[in-house]
């Protein structure tokens, strides 16, 4: 659990599932930046209405998380080249003389 779910929880009342998203809502849609910066007074009124946004609009939360753990399962299990790797793989290889 991140050091910010304890404040979201405290803040709002909800799930450990809800947290993730409202943190989630927090760092992408109310600051659209790190959360570190902000006071512990700005963290709770953003739970709060990272909460709100997230109740109005659960489906469409939900399916962007899913997509997103999807997405990352599928990277873990492809072997997905580094820019490094193509450069090498695409140039000829070079003959002597």
């Amino acid at each position: 659990m991140s050091t910010y779910r304890e404040t979201i929880l405290k803040a709002t009342g909800c799930n450990a599932g809800d947290a993730a998203m409202i943190e989630d809502i927090m760092r992408n849609d109310i600051f659209r930046s790190t959360l570190d910066w902000q006071t512990a007074d700005e963290l709770h009124r953003a739970a709060r209405e990272a909460k709100r946004s997230l109740d109005e609009n659960r489906p469409l939360f939900e399916n962007y998380r899913r997509l997103m753990r999807a997405a990352a399962a599928r990277m873990k299990t492809e072997q997905i080249p580094t820019r490094d790797a193509r450069k090498k793989s695409s140039s000829p290889n070079k003959k002597g003389p």
